[in-house]
């Protein structure tokens, strides 16, 4: 059978730059269970008529979803009897979304429920755990463990062009912020073996790749372990940039991820008012966050810092903290409104896809007048 995955897209350049992995290891992990599939990997279906596939296969965030569903009633129309599936974060939190032009979802974690599909000729049935269909639920689906029996993923699928890389060396968050989804998507937090992560990035060294992200909700849930990969994989001579809390700071953490090749940090900051961070659960407080700066700092690693603005409970006084705090600190940020996402505890039942857009306040003229400008609007 012929697979056409389709990572639904905008024409925005953050959305397109990096491939999705999670095609690859579902490619990889049918190959190792000794099923090759015949597949295609797009961004779009304008390929349609010409690959012509048996199957096709979504996946897409809640503000694409709108646009998901568009391509799904054009496949149909092209031709009923293609398998239309869909998985990812938007319909593991809201499989009731689906319309009739979807065959089925894979909800959650999908290497071995889209392999136990594609063994059955992609034909759902009740048997098979982690599924919806005919407007039902199967049994939700059993994490893979340990995480090192999921292979490297396959980016030979991946063919529009070089993009950045990554990698991914966990699965999970051991965090619980409010407005995030990945904990409840993931259910645990689950670690590769530093050797597996050793492995992937020798592959991607091998392969020409400088530079590679750590794509992981928080690099830093274990320094011993984060340890153990720096030993292995310092050889290579690779760069990374990594995310890390802001709690996780400290003089010997950073001091390890430098001599990993670590050459910027990013940190989920969100606001620098107490009572702003108490209300998302963040778990950190102003002292955190200023402490994390200056270690930083003193440290000479760069780093980025992002904020949330337009929070229910937020005052002129909280945002005006937040900005004071990057103006004194001069730092390099992006400011997010708040989105009450699907599967999060802020999550307000909205079916409104097309408004569920994360939107970035710009920074025009340079950190200092930003500030002053926000400082002056918000209220």
């Amino acid at each position: 059978m012929k697979v056409l995955f389709v990572n639904v897209v905008k024409d925005l350049a953050v959305q397109k730059a990096h491939y999705p992995l999670g095609f690859g290891y579902i490619v990889a992990y049918c190959r190792k269970f000794g099923l090759d599939l015949d597949c295609v990997y797009a961004e779009d279906i304008r390929g349609l008529v010409s690959v012509n596939p048996d199957v096709v296969a979504f996946s897409c965030i809640t503000e694409n979803f709108n646009l998901c569903k568009k391509y799904a009633a054009q496949v149909k129309r092209f031709n009923p009897k293609i398998k239309v599936l869909i998985g990812g974060v938007h319909v593991s939190a809201v499989p009731d979304s689906l319309t009739e032009d979807f065959d089925v979802g894979v909800l959650g974690e999908g290497e071995q429920t889209f392999f136990e599909l594609a063994r059955n000729n992609f034909e759902p049935k009740s048997s098979i755990n982690g599924l919806y269909f005919n407007g039902a639920k199967t049994p939700d689906r059993a994490l893979i463990e340990p995480l090192d029996n999921i292979p490297y993923p396959d980016r030979s699928i991946y063919s529009l062009g070089p993009r950045a890389s990554y990698v991914f060396t966990s699965r999970g968050c051991s965090y619980k912020c409010k407005f995030c989804s990945s904990s409840r998507f993931w259910k645990k937090v689950r670690l590769h073996s530093a050797e597996y992560v050793a492995g992937e990035l020798l592959q991607l060294k091998n392969a020409g790749v400088r530079y590679v992200t750590v794509f992981d909700d928080t690099f830093m849930l274990s320094l011993e372990r984060v340890k153990a990969i720096r030993d292995l994989v310092k050889p290579y001579g690779l760069a990374y940039s990594v995310a890390l809390r802001a709690n996780q700071v400290t003089g010997e953490s950073v001091s390890v991820l430098k001599d990993m090749g670590v050459v910027k940090v990013g940190m989920g900051l969100e606001s620098n008012s107490a009572r702003v961070l108490e209300w998302l659960e963040k778990g950190n407080t102003p002292e955190i966050n200023q402490h994390a700066v200056d270690v930083l700092r003193k440290a000479g690693m760069p780093f980025i810092a992002s904020f949330i603005r337009d929070i229910p409970v937020e005052s002129r006084e909280d945002l005006e903290e937040t900005y004071r705090f990057i103006k004194k600190n001069n730092i390099e940020f992006d400011m997010y409104r708040l989105m009450p996402f699907p599967n999060t505890p802020i999550y307000d039942g909205r079916r409104d896809w097309d408004a569920c857009q994360i939107k970035q306040y710009n920074k025009p003229n340079g950190v200092a007048r930003f500030v002053q400008k926000a400082c002056r609007i918000v209220g």
